[in-house]
C-alpha cells in the first residue's frame, strides 16, 4: 500500500493523447479554412493565387437554389448562359451584376462585380437559358463546359501505347493521350465574357 503511494500514476501518456487529439484538431480546422477561402476566392487565397483576368459586368438571375446540410449548389442565369455554383454561401440578388474571375491556375469564380462574394463555377452552359435545356439519353447537354471532365471515358484499350523497353534499364511507358472531350478553360473561357490570353 505505501509503496503504491509512494509511486503515482504516470500521467504522460494521457497528455499525450491529448496532445495529438488537439493537433488533428487543428489539422481538420486548418483544411476546412483553407477549403472556405479557396471556394470563395477570398482575399487570403487571393495572396496565393493572384487574380489574372476579370470578364465585363453580366446582370445575374438565380434559378435554382439548393441549400441542405451536404448538397448544396445554386444555378445562375445571366446573358452569356448558365452558371453552376458550388455552395449555396453567396446567392447573387435578381438583377445584381456579377464578373466572371480566374487565376493563374485557371481557378472560375462568379463574384459581385466589386470583386467579393465569390463562388466557384462548377460548370457552364453557353448560351443555354433556363429551364430549357436539352440533354441526351446520359444527361449531357450540349456546349456546357466544365474545368475538368469527371464522366469523361477512358481511351479505348487499342490507343493506349504499350510498355517499350529501355536498354539496360527498366522499361517506361509513354503518357496516355488526353481523354476525348476533356478540354482546359482556356479554350472556352472566352464565352463566359473572359479576355482571350495573350500567347
Amino acid at each position: 500500500m505505501d509503496q503504491q503511494a509512494a509511486h503515482p500514476i504516470d500521467k504522460r501518456p494521457f497528455f499525450w493523447m491529448l496532445g495529438i487529439l488537439a493537433c488533428m484538431v487543428v489539422g481538420v480546422l486548418a483544411f476546412r479554412f483553407a477549403g472556405e477561402q479557396r471556394l470563395h476566392n477570398t482575399t487570403v487565397w487571393q495572396r496565393f493565387r493572384p487574380v489574372t483576368l476579370v470578364s465585363p459586368p453580366q446582370t445575374a438571375t438565380p434559378v435554382e437554389v439548393q441549400d441542405e446540410r451536404r448538397v448544396a449548389w445554386v444555378v445562375v442565369q445571366t446573358e452569356k448562359g448558365l452558371y453552376f455554383l458550388t455552395g449555396a454561401k453567396y446567392v447573387p440578388q435578381a438583377g445584381s451584376r456579377v464578373v466572371v474571375q480566374t487565376n493563374e491556375r485557371w481557378e472560375l469564380y462568379l463574384c459581385a462585380e466589386d470583386g467579393g462574394r465569390c463562388m466557384s463555377i462548377h460548370s457552364f452552359c453557353a448560351d443555354a437559358v433556363w429551364p430549357r435545356l436539352r440533354r441526351d439519353d446520359k444527361g449531357r447537354m450540349d456546349d456546357c463546359y466544365a474545368p475538368r471532365a469527371l464522366d469523361t471515358p477512358l481511351p479505348e484499350p487499342s490507343t493506349v501505347k504499350p510498355l517499350t523497353a529501355v536498354p539496360g534499364g527498366v522499361g517506361r511507358s509513354k503518357r496516355l493521350p488526353p481523354a476525348l472531350g476533356l478540354s482546359h478553360p482556356r479554350e472556352w473561357g472566352w464565352r463566359m465574357g473572359l479576355p482571350i490570353p495573350s500567347r
